[in-house]
């Protein structure tokens, strides 16, 4: 009895935490509010965005099959059942295309805008209008400065805002502005994860707004690409990362159309050393459907992959906003189907059996 309570108490928390575990590894979270500490300020209006960065590119999940428990059944409800065969449909379609080359289907897809700062309009002066933080980006990069504006249906007089380190609540920075747009010009040693708080003057009243961002110094650059290549099913794209500091590091871009229309997320993961390196991120035959055209790389986000618990992933930035791939016959690439490795056929069988399917 008491081993059967432990057990329906474990798959309580598992079965919840599998689903998300599976479906958001690396998956965006939706950019929202949240409530500052009073030890700021009591009465504060809060626009926050997280970066975003979606579905499991790389699928390097632990093998979800080692966790089922051994020796007895695993029973879920019926309502339990129906999310997680919708989770492994999900999963198996994910499966017709190689880790480290997804399509983009969705023209709405969070891959496309992958460091977007979410505007969140707040109530100001006890409720009667709104108000919101606006900025261009989630994360920044030295020496880039910080700018925003104000976004109101009422005149903003003045600002004063200032820079606050989110975990010693230190300023280290401040500034003022005589109408609805600041600008605070940034410092070599400003720490990465900080608070933009702004006291707004407004014709009735005043009001204060923040906003949670990230600013980095990079620790790597991609310079420039090397000549291309095709190797089997893969179109091969070199990159010439230059690191600042040694590490695991992941290398993501958007393959597109030279015509603006998204092809897919690209992903690679290589050990770095100091200084010169190459990463080469790899287009499978799979997403171009035949098609011979000119290409381009955008959205670039290089990041050191922390290394321990408690490590912060830092972040490198790309010297190019665009790398001009020229023209590509995909019809050279070898019609190979991507074959899914035998832990991901695992994580497909275990997911298929909590649905009650095999």
């Amino acid at each position: 009895m008491k081993s059967s309570k432990v057990l329906m108490a474990v798959l309580s928390v598992g079965v919840v935490g599998l689903a998300v575990w599976l479906m958001f590894v690396d998956q965006p979270s939706p950019n929202a509010a949240v409530v500052h500490e009073k030890t700021i300020e009591e009465k504060t209006v809060t626009s926050a965005s997280t970066p975003v960065l979606p579905t499991n590119p790389n699928r390097d999940t632990p093998s979800l099959a080692k966790q089922a428990p051994k020796g007895e059944d695993v029973v879920v409800s019926e309502e339990m059942a129906v999310q997680f065969s919708r989770i492994a449909q999900t999963f198996e379609s994910e499966l017709d295309f190689p880790p480290y080359s997804q399509p983009i289907l969705d023209s709405a897809s969070p891959y496309l805008s992958p460091n977007h700062f979410s505007v969140v309009e707040m109530p100001v002066l006890d409720g009667t209008d709104s108000a919101a933080l606006v900025m261009d980006k989630y994360r920044y990069f030295f020496p880039e400065p910080l700018s925003f504006k104000v976004k109101s249906g009422l005149a903003v007089e003045s600002m004063s805002f200032s820079l606050i380190d989110t975990e010693t609540r230190s300023v280290v920075a401040t500034g003022t502005s005589e109408n609805q747009r600041g600008e605070l010009f940034a410092k070599e040693s400003w720490p990465a994860n900080v608070r933009l708080r702004v006291v707004v003057e407004f014709e009735s009243g005043t009001d204060v707004l923040t906003a949670d961002i990230n600013y980095q110094n990079p620790v790597a650059y991609v310079l420039s690409l090397q000549p291309s290549y095709v190797a089997g099913a893969d179109w091969v794209l070199p990159l010439d990362v230059d690191a600042k500091q040694e590490g695991l590091y992941r290398l993501r871009a958007n393959l597109y159309q030279s015509d603006g229309i998204p092809v897919a997320v690209l992903v690679s993961k290589q050990r770095l050393t100091l200084g010169e390196n190459v990463m080469d991120l790899k287009a499978h035959q799979s997403v171009f459907g035949g098609m011979k055209g000119e290409y381009q790389l955008r959205d670039l986000q290089l990041e050191r992959m922390s290394g321990f618990p408690g490590e912060d992933t830092r972040y490198g930035v790309s010297v190019l906003s665009v790398i001009e791939l020229g023209e590509f016959d995909a019809g050279d690439l070898s019609g190979d189907a991507y074959e899914p490795s035998e832990q991901e056929q695992q994580q497909l069988l275990f997911l298929k059996s909590l649905a009650g399917e095999v």
